[in-house]
């Protein structure tokens, strides 16, 4: 929820009405409304004007919520939006907004100056083409600008106080061509402007068809200015309340403003007209021309003030929050009252060089569609909230709903490609390639992502509860069991490539306590599970860290397991390492852990490091398939382990001992069927051979990088006795991987 603020010095009123009324009642209100109703026609003209409200609406009531369910500080939507869904969506759109912002700077200048130099300069006149070798317009609007810029260098107060009065003149201006419309009125004049402009039978020099969409990128900007109260929101005593109440009015009394005005036009103006002269067909239609001079220059210089305004306090804020470090500059305010000074000698400098890039009509475009991607991220932020289901959403603002928020984002998008698909590409190509340059960045902040992952996740462990399993479909939920992860390094580094990111990778240390009290007990797991982690980390591995500490002599390995789960997502896969003879101790407790894997109905591999401890080279796997039970299970292991990038290079031999010919051919067959079953790469060898098989297989493998032998349930059961009987062939064999698998990979079954 969000507090009031003691500090701020604007209410709903000052702070947020009307910094939006002026933007909203800009440069398109009196410099392009005309051409809209001229090139679109009357009806698809109020269509274009609903479309833009109601994307703005449903912004807004967006907004809305998100303001008053945390708290707003300086930075507006920026702040919001990064507080909602982390750094890398907030970055990006605030990076967005902010040059959308400054951009908006040259836009409403760009616009002023059209203004001022139409009056004793019109366009085709002999001096309009003079002034313009001269660059006379541009140099017009860098001393607007430069102006602007001193207004705002001195402060907040100086410039929102000179709102109050540019109000004034707006509202004046605005009852002047409205009571001139209904004056002039004619439903003849109205009726041809209801199709839109076909240059071939109303023909107007230089122009041609815009179509619809065409006409509302140039429209849209006169709706963009929703978040101009909320850009001030560090500023506000109560931006909770302010925003909601002071946005929304301003979007309804606007809306009224641009459905009258429009219909007006419509029925005051010919088609040559509002095409080829629009601002020049308002002045005709007010009662008072001066005054529309005057309204045009108010809302202008007011909206570029605006933008001037908020532009700056979205960066400070960003570098407060050190999102990118070159940011960081920009955090410094200035003054009792924190201004942004150095954001705002930057955003003069983006202004100064918009102004020598584009004409009016261009530079609208590319603003709709900055604004139309931070809109649409608003409304996504929102959506994730109301969504995700979080209990910490409890926005005190009624009128939201999360259909709303996904019905905005979406408009959002769609307008954007109806515009301009080059555009609307390379804008999200920009806002995207900016999130993730920041994604993963971790925030010193909560947000409702947590929230929305929880909530996905929750539905899709029920739906995983509800699910069959299937050969066709198992993946390794592989748990890595050890009882020292510092030195069992080589053993977590295995579980990763027994995973190879198809599943999911967890490294359970079970350790004893120090005593029997749960305190210390708490206490050593803590500080072991940061140790697994620091591991993880080292290794760049993606995988769950754990640490269960048991009182001495009292492992309980089957209670771990039992509870080691979350419904039907539990472990099905257990990696252990093989202690050597020299840890007799090792060796009864690993016996022990079989037993118990094995009644418990898991996988089970047994990790042998190499004899001489060298690392693997990694260019050939062996796999020693006994049997259809543990087969199916080494063949994918070893399928697994060369996704990964340490092994992607190696070849796998799928390998199989016979004492008869007879055998030969059906160890073959068996193997080629599996081979076929798994659809596996694999070099298939069958050796024919009265060699003990210990012997066959270390001589076979002995330049092997990594084998997999399947062994028998016997042998799980006294692994004990195993080890003993298998020490000296196991000393000789390369990294080797013992599996037992509990039959449910079996592909052939």
């Amino acid at each position: 929820m969000s507090a009031p603020n003691p500090q701020g010095r604007f209410g709903t009123f000052g702070g947020v009405f009307t910094p939006c009324t002026l933007t909203i009642l800009g440069v398109i209100m009196f410099m392009r409304s005309g051409y809209v109703v001229g090139q679109a026609g009357i009806w698809q003209a109020l269509f274009i004007l609903a479309l833009a409200k109601s994307i703005t609406t449903l912004t807004t009531l967006s907004l809305s919520a998100i303001a008053t369910n945390t708290e707003v500080r300086t930075g507006g939507v920026y702040y919001m939006i990064s507080r909602t869904l982390g750094p890398d969506f907030g970055g990006s759109i605030g990076l967005t907004l902010y040059v959308s912002q400054a951009v908006s700077i040259a836009f409403y200048v760009i616009g002023f100056t059209e203004a001022l130099f139409g009056l004793f300069a019109p366009p085709g006149s002999e001096l309009a083409t003079t002034l313009a070798t001269w660059h006379a317009t541009q140099l017009c609007s860098v001393v607007v600008i430069c102006g602007l810029f001193f207004v705002t260098f001195k402060g907040a107060d100086v410039a929102l106080r000179a709102q109050y009065f540019i109000l004034a003149i707006l509202l004046l201006s605005v009852v002047s061509f409205l009571i001139g419309g209904f004056m002039t009125f004619d439903p003849d004049v109205f009726a041809s402007n209801q199709g839109e402009f076909d240059p071939a039978a109303t023909p107007v020099a230089g122009e041609l068809s815009i179509g619809m969409w065409g006409a509302f990128a140039i429209f849209f900007p006169a709706a963009t200015g929703i978040t101009a109260g909320a850009n001030m929101s560090g500023d506000l005593r109560d931006p909770g309340s302010a925003i909601p109440k002071g946005t929304l009015a301003a979007i309804i009394f606007t809306a009224a403003v641009y459905l009258i005005q429009l219909i007006l036009l419509a029925g005051g103006a010919s088609r040559e007209s509002l095409v080829g002269a629009s601002f020049e067909s308002l002045t005709a239609m007010s009662i008072f021309a001066p005054l529309i001079v005057a309204g045009v220059f108010a809302a202008t210089l007011s909206s570029a003030l605006g933008s001037f305004l908020g532009a700056p306090r979205i960066l400070q804020a960003m570098g407060m929050d050190r999102v990118l470090r070159p940011l960081e500059y920009f955090a410094k305010g200035h003054g009792p009252e924190n201004e942004p000074r150095r954001a705002t000698v930057l955003s003069l400098g983006i202004a100064l060089a918009i102004v020598f890039m584009g004409d009016l009509n261009a530079v609208a475009e590319v603003i709709s569609m900055f604004f139309l991607i931070a809109y649409g991220m608003i409304n996504l932020s929102a959506f994730v909230e109301g969504r995700g289901g979080n209990p910490s959403f409890r926005p005190r603002f009624r009128l939201f709903g999360w259909p709303a928020a996904l019905a905005g984002a979406i408009g959002c998008a769609i307008a954007m490609v109806k515009i301009d698909e080059t555009y609307a590409i390379v804008a999200m190509i920009i806002a995207g390639g900016i999130y993730f340059y920041l994604r993963g960045k971790e925030a010193e902040w909560g947000d409702a992502k947590r929230g929305f992952i929880f909530s996905r996740t929750r539905e899709n462990l029920l739906a995983l509860e509800r699910s069959k399993p299937d050969p066709k479909n198992w993946r390794p939920v592989l748990v890595v069991l050890t009882d020292d992860v510092t030195r069992d390094r080589a053993l977590v580094k295995a579980g990763s490539w027994l995973e190879a990111g198809r599943g999911l990778l967890s490294v359970l240390e079970i350790s004893e306590g120090a005593g029997a009290e749960p305190e210390g007990r708490l206490e050593k797991r803590l500080d072991r599970m940061g140790e697994v982690k620091r591991l993880l980390g080292e290794y760049k591995l993606v995988g769950f860290a754990d640490s269960v500490v048991v009182p001495p002599d009292d492992e309980q390995l089957d209670i771990i397991l039992q509870a080691y789960s979350i419904g039907s997502l539990r472990p099905n896969t257990a990696l252990i390492r093989m202690p050597p003879a020299s840890e007799p101790e090792a060796r009864e407790r690993t016996a022990r852990r079989m037993q118990t894997l094995a009644a418990w109905g898991s996988n089970v591999v047994v990790y042998k490091p190499s004899a001489d401890g060298a690392s693997p080279g990694r260019r050939r796997i062996d796999v020693w398939w006994g049997g259809q039970k543990n087969g199916s299970l080494l063949a994918l292991l070893a399928y697994l382990v060369n996704l990964t990038p340490d092994w992607s290079k190696a070849r796998i031999r799928m390998l199989q001992i016979v004492k008869s010919g007879g055998e030969h051919l059906e160890a073959e067959r068996a193997m080629a069927e599996l081979v076929q079953a798994a659809r596996l790469n694999v070099d298939i060898e069958v050796i024919l051979s009265q060699e003990p098989v210990p012997k066959i297989i270390s001589e076979t493998s002995a330049s092997s990088d990594l084998v997999l032998l399947g062994m028998a349930d016997q042998a799980v059961a006294d692994f004990g006795t195993f080890m003993q009987e298998r020490t000296d062939f196991l000393d000789r064999m390369p990294t080797t991987l013992l599996v037992a698998s509990n039959g449910e990979t079996d592909v052939l079954a």
